[in-house]
Formats: C-alpha cells, sequence, structure tokens
C-alpha cells in the first residue's frame, strides 16, 4: 500500500514538472506582480558591443556593460558562439528572441573536503555540495536564443538573477533585466511602444 501512494506521488510530481516544461517560460513583471511569456519578445541593442579577444561574451550591469560581474546583483551577459583572436563587434541591431529556458546555477557550495587516502597517495576526493554543514547559493537564469539576419554569430542573452540563499533565489525581473542593460539595450515585449 504504502509503495502504491509513493508510486501515485511521484507519478503526480513528474506529470507536474512535464506539464510546466510544456508551457511558455513566463518572467516576473515587478510592476504588477503578473507573469508574461518572454518568446516573442525583441532585444533592441541601441549601441555596438565589443567582444575581447579569447573571449565569447560581455556582461551588462547596472547599466555598465563589463568584463566580470557582482554575482550577488542582476546582470545579463551578450554571447556570442565563435571565440576569436581578434575582438569582435556585435552591432546595434533588433534581435527576435526565439526560444527561452530558465537554468538554475548552484553557483557557490562550501562544505568540509574530504579525502580518501591509502598511504601516502590521495585516492579521491569530495565535499563542497552543501550537505549538512555546508552553504550553498543559487542563481537562476534565463536564456533567450537571440536571431538576427545579419549577426547569426549572436546565440544568447542570459540573464541571472541575484545569488542568493536557495529559499530566496529568484529569476530575475523584467525591470531588473532592464537596469542591467541600461542604455546599451532594451527588452521589447510585444506591443511595447520601445
Amino acid at each position: 500500500m504504502l509503495y502504491r501512494r509513493v508510486a501515485l506521488i511521484t507519478l503526480f510530481f513528474c506529470l507536474h514538472w512535464l506539464l510546466l516544461a510544456c508551457g511558455p517560460v513566463t518572467i516576473k513583471d515587478a510592476t504588477n506582480q503578473s507573469y508574461i511569456p518572454i518568446q516573442g519578445w525583441v532585444l533592441e541593442l541601441h549601441k555596438d558591443v565589443d567582444i575581447p579577444p579569447r573571449r565569447t561574451r560581455v556582461f551588462f550591469q547596472e547599466g555598465r556593460m563589463l568584463y566580470g560581474i557582482n554575482d550577488y546583483k542582476p546582470h545579463c551577459q551578450l554571447r556570442v558562439r565563435d571565440i576569436s583572436e581578434q575582438s569582435q563587434s556585435v552591432h546595434a541591431d533588433r534581435f527576435s528572441i526565439e526560444n527561452v529556458y530558465g537554468f538554475e546555477g548552484d553557483i557557490v557550495s562550501s562544505d568540509r573536503i574530504r579525502l580518501a587516502a591509502a598511504g601516502d597517495t590521495v585516492i579521491a576526493g569530495g565535499g563542497g555540495s552543501g550537505g549538512d554543514n555546508g552553504e550553498s547559493r543559487l542563481m537562476y537564469f534565463y536564456f533567450m536564443g537571440l536571431h538576427a539576419e545579419k549577426q547569426s554569430n549572436v546565440t544568447y542573452l542570459v540573464c541571472g538573477g541575484a545569488l542568493e540563499d536557495p529559499a530566496f533565489a529568484e529569476y530575475p525581473t523584467i525591470q531588473e533585466i532592464r537596469a542591467a542593460m541600461g542604455d546599451y539595450a532594451t527588452l521589447v515585449l510585444p506591443g511595447d511602444a520601445n
């Protein structure tokens, strides 16, 4: 009897997650506390952006373009496909957002490191899993697939919320993404006048 209940509950949760995965990815609009589907939006890049040599992304946080970020504040990344020995320019353009998915990143975990040793040789190591004695932090990201006819090397706008304790971690809101991008770009919803 207990086995049937556990199996039924497991089936229920699997079906619940599958049904959620079938729907569109939504983003929170903090002005009215509603959730809006992201797919079909447009990223308007207002300024040319240079990706440094041997890199595939540039960061945006608090309206500034950066090459590193403060993980404890919302941010975005503009990504390109190819790594180059020269700087790459992404030109001002309109990028349609073709596909969107959410991602949970376990960014920081601290726990005691455990080592298994035989004599003077370390055989295996473990830890850092945020277990019983450890600390764990999560960051939630949106990966937004970008498309522009003349700039096929531009692949994603990735926007992450603040790095937080798992109980408080959230995806970034529309307003946080817009604040991160500043004057460089605008995330435009269908029907927006922006």
